[in-house]
């Protein structure tokens, strides 16, 4: 089987976004699930109106404003992305409903990818790094690989 390829995508702590990386003049191409990853991580999902009864671990509560999203998922079942965004609101000093909230928002945001068969099983692990910094790990068991993908991301707490 092949290596399934797609448009690269790096993230530029410069500007907050994901890029589309360019070599030798062109769009350089990069592991599908690594781009597939980028998008739906770093893409904002529409956020509910309020927090459902589910999500016990909600450091983020209620919407009073943009509720962000994408216009196309009008047109989808479900929405693309991820509610990491809404993190940015959150109270920092109940750091385990902050790392709990944002380990749920990744697993929402990854699932399409098992329910596609894109990959068998995702593992997110989140943690503070220094009194700042959340960091989380993603692993991807994808069928007929031996080992699983593993990506690692950190987000610098913003406003502190």
């Amino acid at each position: 089987m092949s290596e399934i390829r797609d448009i690269g995508i790096v993230w530029s702590n410069e500007t907050g976004k994901g890029e589309w990386m360019v070599a030798d003049g062109d769009i350089a191409l990069d592991h599908g699930i690594y781009s597939a990853v980028m998008v739906s991580l770093f893409s904002d999902r529409v956020a509910p109106l309020e927090p459902s009864n589910n999500e016990k671990n909600a450091a983020i509560g209620k919407i009073d404003g943009d509720r962000r999203g994408w216009w196309g998922d009008a047109l989808r079942d479900e929405p693309i992305g991820s509610r990491l965004w809404q993190l940015r609101r959150a109270v920092k000093a109940d750091k385990d409903s902050v790392v709990l909230s944002a380990q749920d928002m990744i697993y929402e945001a990854l699932l399409w990818m098992v329910d596609d068969g894109l990959v068998n099983s995702i593992t997110v692990h989140v943690a503070w790094v220094k009194s700042d910094i959340l960091e989380f790990s993603i692993e991807l068991f994808e069928p007929k690989e031996n080992s699983p993908k593993t990506l690692l991301f950190s987000w610098a707490w913003e406003g502190v």
